[in-house]
């Protein structure tokens, strides 16, 4: 699996290589992408898998073989995310330390989680060659069928600072003009009502005016209580509780980093409330956020597979099911590495459950191949664009990406416009962020009007509309940046002409309501700075 990272608002490191080989990052994932291949409906590999780790790593994904007592003892345990290493089989217990002892290691803690999957933490990092010696010894065993790096991820945005003027007109975007996704155009016939879209990320702040009445009951599924920064573990609280770390705490060379707050920015671009007299609109305005907490200090890890299991309607041990599963999940994360099995098999579950998968591209400005999820099958992935219909500047590429998006440009215009931590309690603050965090958001949005339209569509059928009905960008000076960027309008016009030939609209107009009435006069007290924050970005490239 790919590790994924977090774009912080001074660190550039657009895809912020928590370096893990990994075999994938949780970026965006195709439905027609290049990465691995799901495992269902795939034979069973004839001998054990092994994914060689690209970078040093203390951590590893093993899935059980079928019918070993050990994969039994995972599925019959009460929780998830706790450690399980003094409860294993004995003889899985002895296979494991002297795997590490061949390493030079020592285990430190092993974690069930969905699929049958177990999360080992070694006492150090490994090095690739290390690693490759602690793999083999793993898969030697007649019990285990893989064993993987795993893929921490983080979130992928490149920068934030703070609006100090109308809030509509900032929201590029949002509408047709400057090449924006056209969400406008499409209100009239869908504004989201009925849709839900999973946001799996760092938390929601809950009180921000702009998306308290759109939040449903979700959950933090942060395992290690460091990460989560909240002094507990797995909980039903999904509160963004920062994620700020100083320097070269995350093991990468990391510069310090404030917190980002980059789960409420996301859930903002999608969906933002509407005729509240404050600030923003979203893309999907009626759509309800199911907020998913897996991402904290230093990114995440293997939590991200039991959230998309639980976020998809997928049964979790030890946390209660998902009484709202989600018709679309957002992965603004990813990290390096070809899709690793075990997150694919997650993804392929989420999807076989009904879910719609969207994923950002990624942040390094290369093919999207070499990176997870957007590399991984069956999610739609999303590429950059900026206010001129061009390709972003660090926006991965390939023919992975299946579509375009609104990410913003440091050379064109200042990000995106959405929700931030208040400063100050009289004056909910916004942000600029950019990156493919920012421009899947977008898609997902765009998804959940299409997913109110007609419930029963697909991911190949929205990937497909979405293609079909993209606007052709400006340029794109890689490989390939999808067809195009995504329309709104004319994606939710095609779906809704095919389901009513004779053109009556799938939801009321009147019910649905049309363009939102915010009025930047009454967006209150945001008269901070943008700050210099593009130069310092463009610096850090």
């Amino acid at each position: 699996m790919r590790t994924v990272s977090r774009r912080r608002p001074a660190l550039l490191a657009l895809l912020c290589a928590f370096s893990l080989a990994l075999t994938c990052a949780v970026s965006a994932c195709s439905s027609s992408g290049s990465s691995a291949s799901g495992p269902d409906g795939t034979p069973a590999p004839a001998s054990p898998v092994a994914t060689t780790a690209a970078a040093p790593t203390d951590r590893f994904v093993i899935t059980w073989a079928k019918g070993s007592e050990a994969a039994g003892f995972v599925e019959s345990v009460d929780s998830y995310g706790v450690d399980i290493i003094g409860s294993l089989p004995q003889k899985d217990q002895d296979a494991l330390r002297a795997a590490a002892e061949q390493a030079s290691v020592v285990v430190e803690q092993a974690t069930a989680h969905a699929g049958g999957l177990t999360a080992v933490k070694l006492s150090e990092a490994l090095t690739p060659e290390k690693s490759q010696t602690f793999i083999d010894a793993l898969t030697s065993s007649d019990s285990v069928e893989t064993a993987e790096p795993e893929l921490r991820v983080t979130a992928l945005d490149t920068s934030a600072g703070t609006p100090d003027d109308e809030y509509l007109g900032y929201q590029w975007g949002l509408t047709a003009d400057q090449h924006g996704v056209n969400a406008t155009g499409a209100w009239s016939q869908s504004t989201g009502k009925g849709a839900t879209v999973a946001v799996l990320d760092t938390g929601i702040l809950p009180n921000h005016p702009d998306i308290s009445g759109q939040i449903l009951p979700g959950y933090d599924f942060i395992s290690d209580s460091w990460t989560a920064g909240d002094d507990d573990g797995r909980d039903d609280d999904p509160t963004d509780t920062g994620d700020g770390v100083a320097a070269d705490v995350c093991g990468n060379g990391n510069e310090a980093e404030d917190s980002s707050w980059h789960g409420s920015h996301v859930s903002g671009i999608i969906a933002a409330a509407t005729d509240n007299s404050t600030g923003m609109a979203g893309v999907a305005p009626d759509a309800k956020i199911l907020p998913v907490r897996v991402l904290g200090r230093c990114g995440g890890g293997t939590d991200l597979i039991d959230a998309l299991t639980w976020a998809s309607g997928g049964s979790v041990k030890g946390v209660p099911d998902n009484a709202n599963p989600a018709q679309v999940i957002n992965l603004s994360l990813g990290g390096s590495g070809t899709c690793p099995a075990y997150l694919q098999k997650a993804i392929d579950d989420a999807t076989d459950r009904g879910s719609i998968v969207v994923a950002s591209a990624g942040n390094e400005d290369q093919d999207v191949s070499g990176v997870s999820p957007g590399g991984c099958e069956n999610v739609i992935t999303v590429g950059a664009s900026n206010s001129n219909g061009a390709r972003s500047f660090y926006s991965n590429y390939g023919t992975g990406v299946e579509v375009s998006a609104p990410g913003g440009d440091p050379d064109v215009d200042n990000g995106i416009l959405s929700l931030s931590q208040p400063s100050d309690p009289s004056s909910p603050p916004y942000a600029f962020m950019a990156g493919t965090s920012q421009a899947a958001p977008h898609v997902a949005g765009t998804v959940a009007l299409l997913k109110s339209a007609n419930p029963g569509l697909t991911t190949a059928k929205a990937t497909t509309v979405l293609q079909d009905t993209s606007q052709p960008l400006t340029s794109c000076d890689r490989d390939a940046c999808g067809t195009g960027i995504v329309d709104a309008a004319a994606a939710v016009a095609a779906l809704s002409s095919e389901q009513n030939p004779g053109g009556t609209p799938t939801e009321d107009p009147g019910e649905a309501g049309s363009a939102p009435s915010d009025d930047p006069e009454d967006s209150g007290g945001l008269r901070e700075t943008l700050g210099d924050i593009w130069d310092h970005i463009r610096g850090d490239k």
